[in-house]
């Protein structure tokens, strides 16, 4: 019995522990993807990102949006709004399995979100972009990516604000911000 319930506490640990692959690794290629821009100077039009974007990227995955998360979202939001115009391209990807559903929750829940940093909503559903295999069982899906290879990436399974300085560590990396 003792040997059955340590195994379950040491799997259990594993996952809380956010040992949980999602998306592309470090040192993997990201791929251009279609999405349909919430926010952001292209508010309203559909765009394939990482299509042009060359320099460092920060994309932000939402499987699921809680309270701790926006905890961790808002200091990643003030780094990136205090960079130089043109240093990162930056964007939160809304993963949904209706755009329609998505853009109505993000209509009533912009003021409450209160971020800078662009918001899309992915156009492959909610499983987002299929080349990137991201994992729904995390609620955020962090990627850092320079010359569109990933140089950092956070699979983030109860995101808190105890995360976000590890994540602006690695924006620094890639931008020279410190």
């Amino acid at each position: 019995m003792f040997i059955k319930s340590l195994g379950v506490v040491l799997i259990v640990g594993v996952v809380l522990a956010g040992d949980l692959p999602s998306g592309p690794q470090v040192g993997q290629k990201l791929t251009p993807f279609k999405v349909l821009a919430f926010s952001g100077p292209d508010a309203g039009k559909e765009l394939e990102l990482l299509k042009k974007d060359k320099g460092p990227t920060l994309l932000i995955f939402v499987h699921k949006i809680t309270r701790p998360a926006l905890k961790f979202l808002r200091p990643v939001d003030k780094f990136v709004a205090e960079l130089e115009e043109g240093k990162l391209h930056a964007r939160i990807v809304w993963l949904s399995e209706d755009k329609d559903k998505a853009k109505e929750f993000l209509d009533r829940a912009k003021n409450s979100l209160n971020l800078e940093t662009p918001i899309v909503i992915s156009l492959d559903g909610k499983d987002g972009p299929g080349a990137y295999g991201l994992n729904d069982q995390v609620a955020l899906t962090v990627l850092i990516a320079k010359g569109s290879k990933v140089e950092a990436n956070f699979a983030l399974i109860d995101p808190n604000a105890n995360d976000a300085p590890k994540v602006i560590r690695a924006l620094g990396k890639v931008t020279g911000k410190k």
